[in-house]
């Protein structure tokens, strides 16, 4: 994938991967298998979108843990703290999936990824954390926002496995 991965708010999330070295110290190579992806997974893409935004706008940090990988933890958490710094807070609420097409899925080792293009409505607004005034977005109008969306999970531990692990936003 030529485009940089980001986090909800925008943060770069670093290309997965990870291998063992090649041969005579070469560079990382890791053998990769096609999976098939059932009904069970896309329900399952779709329910981590909703709660997914929900524990962000709530703030929730245990919540994101156990939605998403470490990695994508620090990202929230930056994302989060940045937007307080400026006194304001993210809240997206009518999260709404209106199509989603999985782009590719793969196993590498004992991990499977599967990467799913969504294209979704929210309302999504910033609202000052002292008055709870609106300070960007139309809290009554919602938004269309496409990202891309790269989900991990243990081979073989079924559809409720699955974490986000990193997210592009298209242009």
């Amino acid at each position: 994938m030529g485009a940089q991965r980001q986090a909800l708010g925008g943060a770069p999330v670093p290309p997965q991967g990870s291998g063992t070295a090649g041969l005579h110290g070469g560079a990382p190579q890791m053998q990769t298998a096609p999976i098939q992806i059932a009904e069970a997974d896309f329900n399952t893409f779709e329910r981590l979108l909703g709660e997914t935004q929900l524990a962000y706008s709530n703030e929730d940090f245990g919540r994101l843990k156990q939605l998403a990988t470490e990695e994508m933890m620090y990202y929230f958490r930056d994302d989060i703290e940045a937007v307080k710094k400026q006194g304001l807070a993210s809240r997206t609420t009518d999260v709404k999936l209106l199509q989603g097409d999985l782009s590719e899925a793969w196993r590498e080792g004992t991990d499977e990824y599967a990467t799913v293009a969504m294209r979704f409505s929210l309302i999504d607004v910033k609202v000052d954390r002292n008055t709870g005034r609106v300070v960007e977005g139309d809290p009554n109008k919602p938004t269309e926002v496409t990202e891309v969306w790269t989900f991990l999970r243990r081979a073989g531990s079924g559809p409720d496995g699955w974490q986000l692990s990193a997210i592009q936003q298209t242009a």
